[in-house]
């Protein structure tokens, strides 16, 4: 025992002698604590109300998803074991047994290290904390004459890509989901007038810097200002967001002064809290690759989903339900190429960004994960993506994955709206599969650009889309009492939709015609009476023939 503590003193000596000759302009003034275990804790899972709000218990029991020690909070007294060192706590996380303290005194890292329930001890980086600016009272007003025929202003090409603006015309606009917004400041959000039917309706949820351990967060940065614009915005023929009636979390991750790897932490932890508020989807403009102290810089050999701590939080994440949206990088056209974490993990969609024209932007960072999956999954516009304005409170226009991610987030939420019964990660195959990309994904766009409307659609009970390139869309699933054909056009058409049974005999035939863009809707219904078997199903357009088998139970 004598000599495992000694050796555990030379160690730790001899890790900080290697950081201050690694970084000593900075020095690290925050470090991981991470513990051995969660015993004599006073949490139980058998009672989640402890340490769960009722709406994530919900969740989980929607999904069938069970209560996990790794959702027990950390054992109080090792916590206060270390506080009483006089060591101040910067923040917490139950899924990695962890906290992050703020100290740099070598003797109480050594007397931390000692303690029986301590595992390890890691640098994460410098704290810095931030003056706060005044708030500004006044509310300027927008300048009308950008104002578009198009309800969506000019955000409407961003969402009618994704099939956005044909899913919110039935009714899924994000209503009752609520979101979290990962980011590193959102300046003047609370008196822009875009963002009014967010307070007007209550639907700003709440605020919380992880960054310096407050509520106030509109300050540091507009970059979390132009993200929650493309979600949440709702100034008609101006910009409409992709989520427009959603409610909202603010939450700063981000030091937006360097980068450490206390925001990695600061990610987890604030993921875990909004977890345990019951959020639906997260989006995250964020990602690490390289630090200020290059020791912590990730390789490319360890982008594979489950070594950088944010990626390790982010899959235990969505194994919780949440859906979580993250940008996969702006270093395609640099020397690092890749997506960065926690873009990586298996249970992020990462989301890669394209031009207005659909085509790739240079900048978006490539694939495959060194483990060889494929990433980024799906793509958005990136390229000249609108978004508010700081300089005359009205919009503008930006590029980067940052801002492909939350259009994206935002036709989650819609899409979570729609399906309230299904799990995160049927929702995440649906948008795969209506990929423009989805029969040959590859490492630059993932699934392609996904069709909203159509992941809607083939989530629905026995239903099979035909897009207006004649693409196939259905899911495999036996016929019960109905059957639902939608078939998208642009140009006027014939169509005809017929069920066979196995000897070719016609049990059903509509023919229907389309006057230009539309999709129209084919219903066969009584299949209740119909005999079980194998059917074949023949769509006509123009009298060219798609045929599909399906089983009716």
């Amino acid at each position: 025992m004598k000599l495992s503590i000694i050796l555990t003193i030379l160690l730790i000596a001899t890790y900080l002698q290697a950081q201050e000759a690694d970084y000593n302009p900075l020095n690290h003034t925050l470090h991981w604590v991470e513990f051995t275990d969660k015993n004599n804790t006073p949490y139980s899972i058998f009672h989640p109300q402890d340490f769960l709000s009722a709406r994530a218990i919900q969740r989980r029991v929607t999904m069938g998803i069970a209560i996990e020690e790794n959702d027990l909070p950390i054992t109080p007294s090792y916590i206060q074991q270390i506080i009483d060192l006089g060591v101040p706590l910067h923040a917490k996380s139950k899924w990695m047994n962890s906290i992050a303290i703020h100290t740099k005194d070598k003797d109480l890292l050594s007397q931390i290290s000692q303690l029986p329930f301590v595992k390890s001890i890691q640098p994460l980086g410098k704290f810095r904390k931030v003056s706060k600016p005044n708030m500004k009272k006044n509310r300027p007003s927008v300048d009308v004459s950008k104002h578009e025929v198009d309800y969506y202003g000019l955000a409407d090409n961003q969402i009618k890509m994704l099939g956005g603006d044909v899913l919110h015309n039935y009714g899924y606009t994000g209503e009752g989901v609520h979101v979290a917004i990962f980011d590193g400041g959102f300046l003047d959000v609370y008196r822009m007038p875009v963002f009014d039917s967010i307070y007007s309706n209550d639907r700003l949820l709440g605020t919380h810097d992880f960054v310096e351990g407050d509520d106030f967060v509109y300050e540091s940065s507009t970059h979390g200002t132009n993200v929650l614009a493309c979600m949440g915005s709702k100034a008609p023929h101006l910009i409409v967001g992709t989520a427009p009636d959603a409610s909202y979390y603010l939450f700063k991750t981000e030091d937006v002064k360097g980068e450490f790897r206390i925001e990695e932490f600061n990610w987890v932890a604030a993921l875990e809290h909004a977890d345990s508020l019951g959020v639906d989807v997260i989006n995250s403009s964020l990602g690490y690759t390289g630090f200020n102290d290059t020791t912590m810089s990730y390789k490319y050999h360890q982008l594979d989903g489950k070594t950088a701590l944010s990626s390790r939080g982010a899959n235990i994440g969505a194994s919780k339900g949440i859906l979580i949206v993250n940008s996969a990088g702006n270093e395609g056209d640099g020397p690092w190429h890749y997506i960065g974490t926690p873009a990586d993990a298996e249970g992020v969609l990462s989301v890669a960004a394209v031009r207005p024209n659909g085509t790739r932007a240079s900048f978006s960072s490539w694939g495959p994960t060194a483990d060889g999956r494929i990433k980024p999954d799906v793509a958005a516009q990136g390229r000249y993506t609108v978004v508010a304005s700081m300089n005359k409170y009205d919009i503008t226009r930006t590029n980067g994955t940052s801002f492909s991610s939350p259009v994206m987030a935002g036709m989650v939420a819609s899409l979570r709206q729609a399906h309230p019964d299904k799990t995160s990660e049927e929702i995440k195959d649906a948008i795969r599969l209506s990929g423009s990309l989805s029969s040959q994904p590859d490492s630059s766009l993932g699934y392609g650009i996904p069709n909203f409307f159509f992941a809607y659609l083939t989530m629905l009970e026995a239903s099979i889309v035909v897009d207006h390139k004649g693409e196939m869309y259905y899911t495999p699933k036996p016929i019960q009492d109905e059957l639902h054909v939608f078939i998208e056009q642009r140009n006027p058409a014939v169509l005809k939709v017929s069920i066979y049974n196995k000897l070719m005999e016609e049990k059903f035939t509509q023919t229907t015609t389309t006057k230009g863009r539309e999709i129209k809707e084919v219903r066969i219904p009584d299949l209740v009476d119909y005999p079980s078997g194998v059917y074949l199903i023949k769509i006509e357009i123009n009298a060219y023939p798609y045929w599909l088998e399906m089983v009716k139970e």
